[in-house]
């Protein structure tokens, strides 16, 4: 048998050698484009498409409300019903809780008897002074009166004595140049002049009565307005009289009072309660409301990831809940303060420190209840579907871009052959790229690792090969 094997390699080789330079070459490429390209194996394509290059990042986090409110109190009263559970849902307004007012409510209506009775005191007292400013402001009007009388009549008499002397004087003077009477009986020029000096003597008292009836009337209006102002003064001061600090006793305790009953500030879940009927709350809390009207989820951002998004980017939200809903979502909120979570610990053991990201649905889901994981995807940069072929199938020489193309040989059922086609590259995801340009279509059977590997020969253009769709 080994010599029939020796025999049989003989001719072979003899057909080859002999055969002539074109058989001899035909032969050896076919074998060598066949079995080099298999390698021994086949070689892995994936479908050219449509696929979304939108650059992600994926995380998750837990669904909390979008406002909470801690509902606190200052009183120390027992409390006598409570109207709500955790997990409730509140409106706002609604009565949460109800404290026991009885004792609030005796001190209210006592304090009010006393401002009651000495509010009738402080009306009696305030309308005297009222009648006593009203008579002062008339009485004054009376005396200024009288006082700008006497002022009057002094001017006038001080007036009319200058007239008298200065006309006296204009007289005197115009006799001055008279010729001398024949008859002895021209202007008296001595009686005149007498006359002329008592009048000029007498002026000094007539101003002397002009000031001092100036004098009465400016003392006149300062002593009434003194007056005035005393009893203005008394009706001003009843505004800060203990009568204040009384009624302003009565508003605190009327706010006590209103505070008895407790509402609801805001829509909402209860999540925390802190009080029970009967009791004396321990502590200010007494219960947390968490607003639900939107859905949030808050996330935890890695250090190396926080500066790549921004409020106002699109993500999109799963949950294991919804398992086949994926819901529209956008960042509302970034915490610019490195956060750390101790008690949640990554696989080896390092601690889940990041930034704290607030994620809202676009439309609220009442699937989702505070609490609930959920997984969420955020979009850096929106790309969109594109024609795209695997990254793994593009190789680049000379600055240019190839994919191979498998495509099944006709002669040979079961066998592709690899066309080496040039693209022009777009967008690029972590498993795709974009193809811009070049002879792709949808649907085209693109060689992944055409480089080969340790298992793999390098795939040659034209060259036939097997994959494994």
């Amino acid at each position: 048998m080994a010599k029939k094997n020796k025999i049989i390699i003989a001719v072979l080789i003899a057909v080859v050698v002999g055969g002539g330079g074109y058989m001899a070459y035909s032969t050896v490429t076919s074998v060598k484009n066949t079995m080099s390209s298999m390698g021994g194996g086949m070689y892995s394509v994936i479908e050219a498409g449509e696929n979304d290059l939108s650059k992600t990042i994926s995380t998750s986090g837990k669904v909390i409300g979008n406002g909470t409110v801690d509902v606190t109190t200052k009183l120390t009263a027992e409390v006598n019903e409570v109207n709500v559970s955790i997990g409730d849902h509140v409106k706002k307004g609604d009565v949460l809780c109800v404290f026991d007012s009885t004792e609030l409510q005796e001190k209210y209506d006592s304090l009010e008897k006393q401002k009651n009775n000495s509010d009738k005191k402080t009306e009696n007292s305030h309308e005297k002074n009222e009648r006593d400013l009203k008579a002062a402001k008339k009485k004054k009007t009376t005396a200024v009166s009288r006082a700008q009388r006497s002022l009057n009549k002094a001017i006038k008499e001080r007036d009319d004595a200058y007239k008298k002397y200065n006309d006296l004087v204009d007289e005197y003077n115009s006799h001055l140049n008279d010729p001398p009477a024949e008859d002895g009986e021209g202007y008296d020029f001595a009686t005149k002049d007498a006359e002329i000096d008592t009048l000029y003597e007498g002026l000094a008292a007539y101003d002397e009565a002009v000031t001092a009836a100036q004098d009465s009337y400016d003392d006149t209006i300062e002593t009434w307005d003194e007056s005035i102002q005393e009893i203005q003064d008394l009706i001003d001061s009843e505004e800060f009289t203990d009568e204040d600090e009384s009624q302003k006793e009565l508003d605190e305790l009327a706010e006590q009072l209103e505070e008895c009953t407790v509402k609801a500030p805001q829509d909402g879940v209860i999540t925390a309660l802190n009080v029970n009927e009967g009791t004396i709350p321990q502590s200010s809390s007494l219960m947390t409301i968490v607003n639900t009207d939107k859905t949030v989820i808050e996330l935890t951002v890695k250090e190396t990831e926080i500066t790549q998004i921004a409020e106002g980017m699109t993500a999109i939200v799963t949950s294991k809940v919804v398992p086949d809903e994926k819901m529209p979502a956008k960042i509302t909120r970034i915490v610019n303060v490195l956060s750390s979570d101790e008690a949640s610990l990554g696989s080896e053991g390092e601690s889940n420190s990041g930034y704290k990201v607030e994620v809202t649905l676009d439309e609220n889901s009442d699937k989702l209840l505070i609490g609930m994981s959920a997984s969420v995807e955020i979009t850096l940069d929106p790309v969109g579907e594109k024609l795209s072929v695997p990254y793994s199938g593009v190789i680049t020489e000379d600055d240019k871009s190839y994919v191979f193309v498998a495509k099944p040989d006709k002669e040979n059922k079961g066998m592709y052959t690899a066309k080496k086609v040039e693209i022009t590259t777009g967008a690029e995801s972590d498993f795709y790229t974009e193809v811009k340009g070049g002879d792709i279509k949808e649907g085209d059977l693109i060689i992944e690792n055409p480089q080969g590997d340790d298992l793999l020969m390098p795939v040659e253009d034209g060259g036939r090969i097997m994959v494994n769709e």
